[in-house]
């Protein structure tokens, strides 16, 4: 007989898989607003963002914070806009279709509109991984119920006392895979190893600039002061470990079994639970198996309890990627297109990369693997990982064309040609070693490419 807290997980989580072919794909889009004057975000330029798409494009308001003031926006097809931390993040989170054209076509086209807003008002909705005027953001949480007892967990239960989520200065693509049930552990498997893939491919968050002033350092909690100096490309693998939030850990162990992914979501912890009312409140953290074999305990309180892990089940019966920092605009889509096309070959996938950690005999684990790759520290020769990432990226190829919807063009950089080691983030030191002003850097990766050249992987074979 289940437990009472395998039966809730099951219910959340596990049983949203049963049906899915695989075939449906989402994203979400979380992307700095940027001042270019160097000052907080103004709500009336973020209401402004609202009121076009309300007005545009039949998106309805539907999140307020507790003065009333709205912090998201949603259309009847499934997607959504919003603020979820703070105004310094804007989050377009599209509603799941068949392809990734469909969900490029209505967010380039949304953010085509908004585009034309804020250069009126002199402000950039950014392609970075990190808010690169973070130094002049208002980095208070929103005043929602959820983000409250978010804060005052900080203050209660970690060194965070002033209640500041500075993992809020991080901006992440996340793409969220439809995944059949019997497929779920071998998938996290496979994803889980590619995570120093996708720091090599996609990182994107270097640390913050060094033209912060101290006054504003001093307010860094000092392990993330500390942290400045080294040498990351993806500064946002940095914000969530030293967040203090349960469940951001990757898994880096291999699942064997379904039952092995349910016990993994058990171990997760809650600390914002209902409060009984309308509200929530912070909790020391607490393991799910523990926390709901005491029958006292709501089944409502499941209602802010998340995986935050790198890759994560979700409730919406997908494997939700959340590792990859948000890319250039232009090329936002990549990673999605990326991850569809690997999961679709999935059977090439992992076959060349259990023969990448044979022949290499890598014995590290995912997360250190991760750790070596956003710090430029070698893992295998250049040459070797070259080859590793060219076939890799053909799998991914092959693997969309399977698909027949012409998602293989939405893998952009990565077919044409260009140093695939040279991750956005590595992009952005290169031009800024060659003379680019900072802000123009930021205007640049701020840029949307509205023609896109169709090319194939000449020469590659998985």
């Amino acid at each position: 007989m289940r437990s009472r807290a395998k039966d809730l997980i099951y219910h959340h989580f596990i049983d949203k898989f049963l049906g899915k072919t695989g075939q449906y794909v989402g994203v979400e889009i979380e992307m700095p607003v940027v001042n270019l004057d160097k000052k907080p975000v103004e709500p009336d330029f973020a209401q402004a963002m609202f009121e076009l798409l309300v007005d545009r494009f039949d998106f309805r308001p539907a999140k307020f914070t507790l003065e009333g003031f709205p912090i998201a926006v949603v259309k009847d097809n499934g997607d959504s806009c919003s603020f979820e931390t703070s105004l310094n993040t804007l989050e377009f989170s599209m509603g799941r279709k068949r392809s990734i054209q469909e969900i490029a076509a209505s967010f380039y086209n949304y953010l085509g509109a908004l585009k034309k807003l804020e250069k009126k008002h002199n402000y950039r909705i950014c392609g970075m991984g990190t808010n690169p005027y973070a130094q002049y953001a208002n980095s208070t949480p929103l005043n929602t119920p959820s983000m409250m007892a978010k804060s005052e967990f900080l203050k209660r239960f970690t060194t965070h006392h002033d209640g500041e989520i500075f993992h809020s200065f991080s901006a992440s693509t996340q793409t969220h895979l439809d995944i059949s049930l019997p497929a779920l552990p071998d998938r996290l498997n496979l994803l889980g190893k590619l995570a120093f893939v996708d720091g090599l491919l996609f990182a994107n968050s270097l640390p913050f600039p060094h033209e912060q002033t101290s006054a504003w350092q001093a307010k860094l909690p000092l392990n993330l002061r500390q942290e400045l100096e080294n040498p990351t490309v993806c500064f946002r693998d940095t914000l969530w470990r030293l967040c203090e939030s349960p469940n951001t850990e990757a898994y880096d162990q291999e699942y064997r079994s379904l039952e092995e992914v349910v016990n993994r979501l058990m171990d997760l912890k809650l600390f914002v639970v209902s409060d009984g009312k309308d509200r929530f409140k912070p909790i020391q953290p607490v393991e799910f198996s523990k926390y709901f074999a005491d029958h006292n305990n709501l089944e409502e309180d499941i209602v802010c309890f998340r995986s935050l892990e790198p890759i994560a089940v979700s409730k919406y019966g997908t494997i939700e990627i959340r590792q990859t920092c948000t890319q250039p605009l232009a090329e936002i889509f990549i990673p999605t297109a990326f991850y569809t096309g690997i999961s679709e070959n999935q059977r090439k996938a992992r076959a060349l990369v259990d023969d990448f950690w044979r022949e290499n005999k890598l014995e590290m684990t995912n997360s250190e693997l991760r750790r070596k790759a956003v710090c430029q520290e070698t893992i295998v020769q250049q040459a070797t990982m070259n080859h590793f990432l060219t076939n890799l990226v053909a799998i991914a190829w092959e693997g969309l064309k399977k698909r027949n919807f012409g998602e293989e063009n939405c893998l952009g950089r990565l077919i044409k040609g260009n140093n695939l080691m040279e991750s956005p983030a590595k992009r952005q030191i290169r031009l800024l070693k060659d003379g680019l002003d900072y802000r123009d850097l930021i205007l640049a990766y701020s840029e949307v490419e509205e023609k896109r050249e169709r090319r194939e992987p000449d020469g590659l074979s998985p």
